[in-house]
């Protein structure tokens, strides 16, 4: 927990002069109310170039010295000077880097998901039980303004009880991940061995808004198609280098369930990818639609660009309640920003721990199984 007087001390693993972290992650901590709470300390990232390059920028930024690491993750861990590990790098990484942090002590952050599969997840996340350190999960979708509100309407009995949710979410061509564009860079999300699909991290963070709001599922069943046979890799420009991969991994996704904390309330959702929301023709076609039935009212989410699959985020464009609309605002950057802000003040149950990120993960698991294995998936949550 931070005060004033004593800031959280940041090693950042992953943190170059550009990419996610350095765009949507720790700019948050870097600057306004959550610097005086977070002071980055030392970076750490692939090889020496980019290490120097990145501690000299951050230096820069912050006025204050960050240190840099390449290559060995146990480096960064063992800095005195360092309280939290952040790790941000290719999902397959996520184990070996956070084991070093966790086996000196250090509490740990980690993007979603946590580990490459459920059994991986579980391990780091009872190695950090054992050890005792502090956990959080970039699981951001929690604190998406739209998510807070339905939440606590829900909690509330604004809507009565709970009858039923729907889910109904496109992953837009216009979003350069996965099939059928995907950016050079990410282009190892393609094997599905590496833990970074569709599913994984696109619906992984979907799954992490509804179960916020509802509560886990007790049971799932899903299917799951493969529409695109291949992946064209695309630039920084988003155009098409002409370089293509296999697609082998599933692009489609229908799943339904019974919720757990609302007796008979049943959960459906459909994920669609391909389409398009940039094109005149499609400026209706919505992107995604959230309707959470009770016996007394309704919440509904809608949203007809490219920021409706990314509810870790964007807010919906429109929220209702009972059938009015209410005006949300909110900057890009807020859901990760109440991350960070949640977690040093200490606000247990208001941020995402590697213990939820299991819980998320064995929804995600059963969405494989189920579709796999074309049975209902109980879940043990």
């Amino acid at each position: 927990m931070a005060t004033n007087d004593n800031p959280i001390r940041v090693g950042f693993v992953g943190l170059s002069v550009q990419g996610w972290a350095a765009v949507a992650l720790a700019p948050p901590i870097l600057t306004g109310p959550l610097a005086s709470k977070y002071s980055l300390t030392a970076v750490s990232t692939t090889n020496a170039t980019s290490a120097s390059a990145s501690a000299e920028k951050y230096s820069e930024l912050t006025g204050k010295p960050v240190k840099s690491y390449h290559g060995d993750a146990a480096a960064i861990a063992d800095d005195a000077d360092v309280d939290l590990v952040a790790i941000s790098v290719k999902t397959p990484y996520h184990k070996t880097t956070v084991t070093p942090a966790i086996e000196r002590g250090k509490d740990v952050f980690v993007e979603w998901p946590l580990g490459n599969g459920l059994e991986e997840s579980l391990e780091i996340a009872e190695a950090a039980k054992r050890k005792g350190v502090r956990t959080l999960c970039g699981m951001q979708a929690w604190q998406n303004l739209a998510v807070l509100k339905a939440r606590e309407w829900v909690a509330s009995g604004k809507i009565g009880r709970v009858l039923s949710a729907t889910w109904v979410c496109s992953k837009p061509e216009d979003l350069t991940f996965w099939a059928p564009f995907t950016g050079v860079s990410d282009a190892y999300t393609a094997d599905p061995t590496n833990g970074a699909t569709f599913l994984t991290i696109g619906i992984g963070h979907h799954m992490s808004a509804i179960t916020r709001i509802l509560g886990p599922l007790k049971s799932i069943s899903a299917s799951s198609s493969r529409i695109y046979d291949t992946i064209h890799l695309v630039d920084a420009d988003r155009k098409p280098t002409g370089e293509t991969l296999p697609n082998v991994a599933p692009d489609q996704f229908v799943a339904h369930g019974v919720f757990k904390n609302h007796p008979g309330a049943l959960f459906s959702a459909t994920w669609r990818s391909g389409i398009t929301c940039s094109k005149e023709t499609d400026k209706h076609r919505p992107t995604l639609t959230f309707l959470i039935d009770g016996d007394k009212g309704f919440i509904k989410f809608e949203s007809y660009g490219v920021g409706g699959s990314l509810i870790n985020m964007y807010l919906p464009e429109k929220v209702y309640l009972n059938g009015e609309e209410v005006k949300l605002d909110d900057e890009p950057r807020g859901p990760l920003a109440r991350n960070w802000e949640a977690y040093a003040k200490g606000a247990e149950g208001e941020y995402a721990t590697f213990d939820d990120a299991v819980i998320l993960y064995k929804h995600i698991d059963a969405i494989t199984t189920s579709a796999k294995e074309g049975r209902i998936v109980p879940l043990d949550v």
